[in-house]
């Protein structure tokens, strides 16, 4: 076959060319390498890449590298220069030794390539060749050096590219500062503080500190905000916002610091820039100034999507005083700037504005609705509670949960007067103005309000009656615990279940007879969350009772109580948890295992694994070998070479396979 292909590389039909190539890969052809060559500087672009193919395939393997890089020489020949460099590249690491040894050529143009090379393979060890390269003869060569380190992210070159900052060379300055930020390394100012006067090199300078700069270049970028260039203010401005990332309370207090000193307004025109990021930035830093006298300059940016969140973000920092002169001169004066305003007033806790924006409720729009019930809650008073109570008997789930809110939260300032409004709604006939009722009790506290939840326990509506179990933190001890019992034997379900799950977080012991009876429940879900209230509470009578429910008829019940003992611990755990082998539920199975998966090692590990590993269902067998993952397998080997030998599921044999080979070293 060779005689017939080696015609053919040298045939004049570009098709043949390429057919031969592909032979010798397909059937691994020896043929003289020296064909190669003229292939890969092939006039025809598709002949070259399928030689590129055909030479990493058959040849690269056992040639040395040297042969192709002597093809970096063949300067008449751009294609075939081309295809050595693909090539080279794509050897990788293999070609580095070779690729160093050509640092020394007196061709620049090929040093040059070698260092493109370098920089395209990326390989560490390259890294001592390109720093050696800044010093080479050949400006091109040192620019593409420079180019490549910051490429291959070389940390370790950091400190001399910061020294060949000293070659006074605009454009080498500007890589080599270019370079620094693609490292993305924290660079010491101090190198680059000379430069700070270099008008064609500020710019790159402050983007430069931005993103790679420590703590010393805040001073430099806040210096550079009065620039006069816009592109310097620009860049400048963008460099505080990266650089803030790193260091946010640090730069947060250099710009508060400047106050109102003037340095805000050379700013106020970078707001309105095309450049999503400079914009961004500038409102950013100018929040952080709280120059007042440029805060009614962001407003408008509140109804731009795009920077909406930024810009209300900025006029929070403004402080109150300026926050809440600004909310009361504009509100009313610009419909969609109004939302905007409502919520700054909640923010900026400008009461005053509060009887100003209660028209909000009835606002057509929902979202308004929603922003103004929540800045009442920071703000408002016994004024907006009447109307807040109008916009809960007409609202959506949504917006209820919001009122409902609101109301605790002035209840909480205004307790009197919020209860005095809202106790007469736990007798509207819609049970979720009930419910909400019940809920804005529980933030008030006091007899009155214990009380009216105390009769909420009865009422018709479950949803009330679940209102209320979330209110009993706020009851006294001994009517709290009372009005728990009769919530465990209410007839809705879910209130049981509520009851039960919560009984748990108060802990007492008290509580463990009360639970009791509920691991009887009909409803599953009140026994299994009964079987984590107990676990959360440390006594041998729940212990024992977390035990029993191991022999709960529903698996979900066991797995329960399977996870609440595994977080117990302890000989009587133990016992419990080998007890739960025999269930019928094949998942409250696997999760004995798992539990058991952490214990200390001991005879049972071996008498477990041994009656397990038989099991009829494959997933637990393969949960019994679990058992090892975190111990030595050669006490137990005799146990799975047996169950291998008769083994039908794949998993399962794949593996104790795996077992059986794992490394001495693995099982210490």
């Amino acid at each position: 076959m060779i005689e017939n292909v080696e015609p053919m590389l040298r045939s004049s039909r570009e098709e043949e060319r390429i057919e031969a190539l592909r032979q010798i890969v397909e059937h691994n052809l020896d043929i003289d390498p020296g064909l190669m060559a003229p292939l890969l500087g092939d006039s025809g672009w598709r002949v070259r890449k399928e030689a590129v193919e055909c030479y990493l395939t058959v040849f690269a393997p056992n040639r040395d590298p040297r042969e192709i890089v002597s093809l970096l020489h063949s300067d008449d020949n751009a294609g075939l220069r081309n295809a050595a460099m693909e090539i080279l590249v794509r050897l990788g690491s293999s070609a580095v030794p070779a690729l160093k040894e050509e640092m020394a050529s007196d061709d620049q143009d090929v040093r040059k390539f070698v260092v493109d090379i370098m920089g395209e393979i990326g390989d560490e060890t390259c890294i001592g060749s390109l720093i050696h390269a800044l010093q080479d003869a050949d400006a091109n060569v040192r620019t593409a050096a420079v180019e490549n380190l910051g490429k291959i992210k070389a940390r370790d070159a950091v400190p001399a590219l910061l020294d060949a900052m000293s070659e006074d060379d605009f454009g080498w300055r500007f890589t080599i500062l270019e370079a620094l930020c693609s490292i993305g390394e924290r660079i010491p100012v101090g190198p680059l503080v000379p430069f700070r006067n270099d008008p064609l090199l500020r710019k790159a300078l402050f983007d430069c500190l931005g993103r790679v700069g420590d703590l010393d270049a805040i001073d430099l970028l806040i210096e550079g905000l009065n620039d006069a260039p816009r592109k310097t203010r620009e860049a400048a401005v963008v460099g505080l916002a990266n650089l803030r990332e790193n260091y946010p309370d640090e730069v947060a207090a250099a710009l508060n610091a400047l106050g109102d000193r003037g340095v805000a307004r050379p700013l106020v025109d970078l707001l309105e820039n095309r450049d999503q990021g400079v914009r961004m930035a500038a409102i950013e830093v100018l929040g952080l100034i709280g120059d007042g006298s440029v805060a009614e300059r962001l407003l408008p940016l509140v109804a731009d999507e795009a920077c909406a969140q930024t810009a209300l973000q900025a006029l929070d920092n403004f402080g109150e005083d300026v926050l809440c002169d600004m909310v009361s001169r504009n509100l009313g004066r610009d419909p969609d700037q109004d939302i905007y305003l409502v919520y700054l007033a909640g923010t900026g806790q400008c009461a005053a504005v509060a009887d100003r924006i209660i028209g909000g409720l009835t606002h057509d729009e929902e979202q308004m609705r929603m922003v103004t019930a929540r800045s009442l809650a920071a703000i408002g008073g016994p004024e907006c509670i009447s109307s807040l109570i109008d916009a809960l008997r007409v609202s959506s789930p949504d917006l209820m949960e919001v009122i409902v809110d609101a109301l605790g939260k002035i209840g909480e300032r205004f307790p009197e007067q919020v209860f005095q409004a809202v106790a007469a709604l736990t007798d509207d006939s819609r049970d979720a103005i009930r419910a909400g009722a019940v809920q804005i009790l529980g933030r008030l506290g006091g007899p009155d309000c214990h009380a009216r939840i105390s009769l909420a326990f009865k009422d018709e509506s479950a949803r009330v009656r679940q209102a209320a179990l979330g209110t009993l933190d706020s009851l006294p001890g001994e009517e709290r615990d009372t009005l728990m019992k009769l919530a465990l034997t209410d007839e809705d379900a879910e209130v049981r279940t509520l009851a039960a799950r919560n009984l748990g977080e108060w802990g007492s012991e008290s509580m463990v007879e009360t639970l009791a009876p509920a691991l009887a429940d009909e409803d599953l879900w009140v026994r299994a969350n009964a079987v984590r209230s107990l676990g959360k509470i440390n006594s041998e009578r729940a212990l024992t009772l977390i035990c029993q429910a191991l022999e709960d008829s529903v698996g979900l019940v066991a797995i329960a109580a399977l996870e609440t003992l595994g977080a117990i611990g302890g000989p009587e755990v133990d016992e419990a948890l080998e007890k739960a082998l025999s269930h019928p539920d094949e998942e409250v199975v696997k999760a004995a295992l798992q539990a058991l998966a952490g214990r200390q090692d001991g005879p049972w590990v071996e008498k477990i694994l041994s009656d397990m590993i038989d099991h009829k269902r494959w997933d637990v067998r393969l949960a019994a070998l679990g058992l090892l993952d975190n111990r030595g397998v050669s006490p137990f080997r005799a146990i799975l070479e047996r169950r291998l030998q008769v083994e039908g599921d794949d998993l399962v044999q794949r593996r104790i396979s795996e077992l059986l080979t794992r490394p001495a070293a693995a099982e210490n």
